[in-house]
């Protein structure tokens, strides 16, 4: 073809057709700069559609991670529901005749405020997106800022959980220790129900006069609300990701 184009060239060079000859190179130079322009169109054109591909991907395997997090934080937010309820019954009896409660249920709430529960978060796939550098493949700029800021929320979510242990540790236990049996409390566990008893009975009567141990439940049920408000606040998050990732998956598939 090219010999072709190169033999019309010299033809009319030696007709002395130099106007047509102009003409035509220009032609030429005209057709190749399109051709140019066509093949950089197609590969162009191949390199979206791959990275469309691989932005797919990302999405699925982000959506299958986001919603296993969404369904073990259901869980966490769900306890640390009912632990703040039950520290909200339990300071409802201080300074009140607790006598007419039965002990196992005294046990009961106060077992159940002393269990701690840590939300640790499945974030692989974001951790390698934002270290491979594959983020800049996410077209999203809103569900983009929430996958680098995921990590931060989490922290905010779970911070607070060391806060109760120290309480628990360092002030609760001492304090009730040869006071409130603690085989007792232990078989109101999940997964304690064959723990033998106590030897002795729970001194409620006491429990319930002390200001020292009132204070205590007060910050312990505190913070479990505290730990439940940011749960949530986790939650929205991981809920409005979800929401953007399944927005764009559908747009990739339409």
């Amino acid at each position: 073809m090219i010999k072709f184009y190169r033999k019309i060239r010299q033809n009319l060079l030696n007709e002395g057709k130099t106007t047509k000859y102009v003409k035509y190179a220009i032609g030429e130079i005209v057709l190749v700069v399109i051709g140019i322009l066509i093949a950089l169109s197609i590969n162009n054109w191949n390199d979206l559609r791959k990275q469309k591909i691989a932005e797919q991907e990302i999405l699925i395997s982000l959506q299958k991670e986001l919603e296993t997090n969404k369904n073990n934080l259901l869980f966490y937010i769900n306890k640390y529901d009912k632990q703040y309820k039950n520290g909200v019954v339990l300071l409802s009896l201080f300074n009140k005749n607790s006598d007419l409660i039965l002990t196992d249920t005294l046990n009961k709430a106060l077992g159940s405020i002393e269990e701690t529960y840590t939300f640790e978060a499945s974030d692989g796939i974001i951790n390698s997106i934002i270290a491979s550098g594959k983020i800049d493949i996410i077209q999203n700029t809103e569900l983009k800022s929430l996958i680098t800021s995921f990590n931060g929320a989490v922290v905010n979510a779970t911070q607070e959980v060391e806060n109760v242990t120290l309480l628990l540790h360092n002030r609760l236990w001492p304090k009730i220790d040869g006071k409130i049996n603690s085989a007792n409390r232990s078989r109101t566990y999940n997964g304690f129900g064959n723990f033998p008893k106590g030897s002795y009975t729970s001194d409620y009567t006491w429990f319930f006069k002390s200001r020292e141990i009132e204070d205590i439940i007060a910050n312990i049920t505190s913070w479990h609300k505290t730990i439940y408000t940011d749960q949530n606040n986790l939650l929205q998050t991981i809920d409005a990701m979800l929401y953007l990732v399944k927005q764009e998956i559908k747009a990739g598939n339409s």
